[in-house]
């Protein structure tokens, strides 16, 4: 697949690789790219945007089955009409965004709702492109994985595994769009809702990167990647877009965080695509990653280390290597500062 030629001592950075992963898969997505957001309602039935009988039955099964587990629904309005593509700036729906009481409209709430519907139902997806974007390099390539914790290792391009789980996320979600039908009568509108975490446990998959020295879980030099934490509401432990962790430290403190492990995890060889649908997506966004990873072989590191934003200018004032978007540096900068040198002189 890849025409991408690697040098045979090439060192990818998997938080590089996670943040443009993520960008380059948020360009394709399909369900939401034509949707903005007007509405975040949290463990309430009091819609202001639209009548609240548009709500599924599922939203008051939650709370009567699950009494613990917080609610939370996006409303976004779609036009399918629209030409420009929806980004993180332009998300918000220009009429403006209705907020529940308690709720608070910041750069990091548009973002987990942004995300959270980019990421929905894709954890098998973007497992699939990350180890297939991997196992496209030269075998005597370095995959580099430095945590937010200061942990760092080395790799190889084989050593990437998926591991697979059941999860309860504490807060389930209901995204729902809509489009006004106003050909047909003003007040209607055609909706589709996506639940995510109601009621019963559901798949999970992360990618784990290494070769374990130790039988001992405590003191495993292995690294978990969670490329769709976002879908469950979670960060990684530097409140990045994913989490990048030495997979003790995923386990026990950053995944707990956002919902509770069912089941035993099972470790396989490949993530595996069934739909001939799924697997072009999939196949999509690999190739988009690999021209953005040859742009960096070439020396074109002009990505925002945050959000992986190509094209971007601002560079970290201490290093002057890293670059972010403008509302990133700040965002991204708990994570980048574990790692950021001052320049030379």
């Amino acid at each position: 697949m890849s025409q991408t030629t690697f040098p045979p001592d090439f060192v990818l950075d998997l938080h590089d690789l996670a943040a443009i992963i993520l960008d380059c898969h948020a360009h394709l997505e399909g369900t939401f790219s034509k949707g903005q957001l007007t509405e975040i309602l949290a463990d309430s039935a009091n819609l202001q945007t639209l009548p609240s009988h548009v709500l599924p039955p599922e939203w008051l099964d939650a709370k009567a089955h699950s009494p613990n587990q917080k609610r939370l629904t996006y409303i976004l309005r779609q036009d399918s009409s629209r030409t420009e593509p929806v980004t993180i700036d332009n998300f918000a729906h220009p009429d403006g965004i209705k907020l529940s009481q308690g709720l608070e409209l910041n750069r990091r709430t548009l973002e987990n709702a942004f995300w959270r519907c980019k990421t929905f139902n894709t954890g098998w997806l973007i497992a699939y492109v990350a180890q297939t974007v991997v196992r496209s390099l030269p075998r005597t390539a370095r995959l580099r994985a430095r945590t937010a914790s200061g942990y760092e290792m080395t790799c190889s391009p084989s050593e990437v595994m998926p591991m697979e789980m059941e999860v309860l996320p504490h807060q389930a979600c209901c995204m729902a769009i809509y489009e006004p039908c106003l050909d047909i009568e003003p007040a209607k509108v055609d909706m589709t809702h996506h639940f995510s975490g109601f009621l019963q446990p559901m798949p999970w998959i992360y990618l784990c990167f290494g070769r374990d020295t130790s039988t001992d879980p405590e003191h495993s030099t292995r690294v978990a990647m969670d490329l769709t934490v976002q879908q469950i509401g979670g960060r990684g432990s530097a409140h990045e877009l994913f989490a990048l962790e030495r997979i003790s430290e995923y386990h026990e403190k950053v995944l707990p965080r956002y919902a509770q492990e069912y089941g035993e995890l099972i470790l396989s060889d490949t993530v595996a695509l069934s739909l001939p649908a799924i697997c072009k997506q999939g196949d999509d966004v690999v190739r988009m990653v690999l021209k953005r990873l040859a742009k960096v072989v070439n020396g074109d590191v002009n990505f925002c280390k945050y959000c992986g934003r190509d094209g971007v200018a601002k560079r970290c004032s201490t290093c002057k290597e890293a670059r972010f978007c403008e509302e990133c540096h700040v965002l991204g900068w708990k994570y980048h500062k574990v790692w950021c040198k001052p320049a030379e002189a």
